[in-house]
């Protein structure tokens, strides 16, 4: 346990000096930035018993850092407040066209709500409704109107070069399973083989893997992929050895752009269950002739958070970012109404925001800027709303769930410690809420900007921060 080194920790940060601030945090912790050498000019703390006036420790908190994905609890939080948390998301079809004997003779409209949680199941869900309510064939098109949301400028590799990594993928309004496949690999007596799930009519894959023996060292390290196209396909190979040894593996990557995405996957789905379509895909808006034919709504605002905090689930992010802008403005929804409207919500609550900079609201962005006690504010506004039981339902448990599954999972009773991480490159951060052995409840906020921070140094001090505090 760590030795306090006071008669008590309580004070604002203007009633001592810089140095006794930095003596007040734990010699454990310092230690650790000794060790491995790290200024503690880095690094922001901010902890505050929820029943008290003053933090109980203050340091840097007002220094505006890169949070990472720390930054989705002030997008979730801000969305169950703006929108509430019964809050749904609808994604209409329109026939643009006549129906007779299960035949459209015209177009079949997808017109996108912004869900963040349409997957795959639900997408089939939705063609197995349009097909029992009569329509099977489609002479025409698949129009789709995703023009709720702004498009995203730039290209996916932006951010750090791997254009393919799911966590890269671009919101839409008419987004499908997060634009991502599963790309399958099972060894099979000479041979791997390779399938995509879910399947698309677009997609392509050229197996060039080697089944071979040996030790199974890392899941994708000895295989590469290339993706290229060709006309209206996307020509995804695989290359390299597989070892025996590795067994059945997955890799989640987002090879197709979104319309094209959409397209191949409805295509393929609608032709399983036993339809046609004699065109292609376009995008439009819906027309005046057009008639609703079904509307499939999304899970509740309350139970999408929970996939947005517990996973870390930068895309949901950023499509809250732009529902709370449409919602809030009536407008195309865009990343600076969002912003605009979470800053206006946050200083009508007394929470300054002079420091603030949302960017994308995913923390997927080397601009994203806020200080650990506009944070540490957030956290005890949301702490005293109608709404706490939601967000702290969507928050990682230590040790047993989320992103937080594999840290703290000894010694410390599970759903004592709800903490949201994030990580980049040279950004370590936490914040969130610790319940300690004696029955307090505090708030506990730490931001590290600093290279390499990422790696094993920041989720040590973090560690020590939250053991160091539930002994408290």
């Amino acid at each position: 346990m760590f030795m306090l080194l006071g008669a008590t920790l309580f004070f604002t940060a203007f009633s001592v000096s810089g140095l006794e601030i930095e003596s007040r945090i734990p010699q454990e912790i310092r230690s650790i930035f000794s060790r491995y050498k790290l200024p503690l000019d880095s690094f922001s703390l901010y902890i505050k018993d929820i029943d008290s006036a003053q933090p109980l420790l203050d340091f840097n908190a007002d220094t505006a850092r890169n949070p990472a994905s720390v930054i989705k609890l002030l997008t979730t939080f801000a969305g169950l407040e703006l929108l509430g948390p019964y809050y749904t998301w609808e994604t209409r079809f329109y026939l643009d066209g006549v129906l007779e004997n299960n035949r459209l003779m015209g177009n079949l409209i997808l017109q996108g709500g912004g869900d963040p949680l349409l997957v795959e199941e639900t997408f089939w869900h939705i063609l197995y409704n349009l097909h029992a309510r009569g329509l099977k064939h489609i002479d025409g098109d698949l129009v789709i109107d995703n023009s709720l949301f702004e498009k995203e400028a730039g290209s996916t590799g932006d951010f750090d070069n791997k254009p393919y990594h799911a966590y890269n993928a671009f919101p839409d309004a008419a987004l499908i399973n997060f634009l991502a496949h599963q790309f399958v690999f099972i060894p099979q007596n000479d041979r791997v083989l390779i399938y995509a799930d879910p399947p698309a009519d677009n997609l392509q894959i050229r197996n060039n893997v080697r089944l071979t023996t040996g030790t199974c060292r890392s899941q994708h390290s000895l295989v590469s992929m290339n993706v290229t196209m060709q006309s209206a396909q996307i020509i995804t190979e695989f290359s390299g050895n597989y070892p025996a040894s590795c067994g059945e593996q997955t890799l989640t990557r987002a090879v197709i752009p979104g319309d094209q995405y959409l397209y191949g996957v409805f295509k393929s789905l609608w032709e399983d269950l036993g339809g046609t379509i004699s065109g292609t895909y376009r995008n439009d808006t819906i027309s005046d002739k057009a008639q609703l034919f079904y509307v499939e709504k999304s899970k509740p605002l309350s139970e999408i958070i929970m996939y947005i905090n517990k996973f870390s689930n930068n895309i949901m992010a950023r499509q809250l970012l732009l529902t709370i802008g449409h919602e809030m403005n009536g407008a195309q929804g865009t990343k600076l109404l969002g912003s605009q409207a979470i800053e206006t919500w946050l200083q009508q609550n007394g929470i300054n925001t002079s420091q603030l900079i949302i960017d994308n609201g995913s923390g997927l962005s080397r601009d994203t800027r806020i200080t650990a006690r506009t944070l540490g504010q957030l956290l005890e506004h949301a702490w005293r709303s109608p709404y706490q039981p939601e967000f702290l339902a969507s928050l990682p448990i230590a040790g047993k769930d989320g992103t937080m599954r594999k840290r703290l999972n000894g010694g410390i009773p599970p759903g004592k410690i709800r903490i949201k991480t994030g990580l980049i490159n040279d950004v370590r951060s936490m914040a969130g809420y610790v319940h300690s052995q004696n029955d307090n409840h505090y708030i506990v906020v730490s931001l590290q900007n600093y290279p390499g921070i990422q790696n094993y140094a920041g989720t040590l001090i973090q560690d020590e921060i939250l053991k160091w505090l539930y002994e408290q």
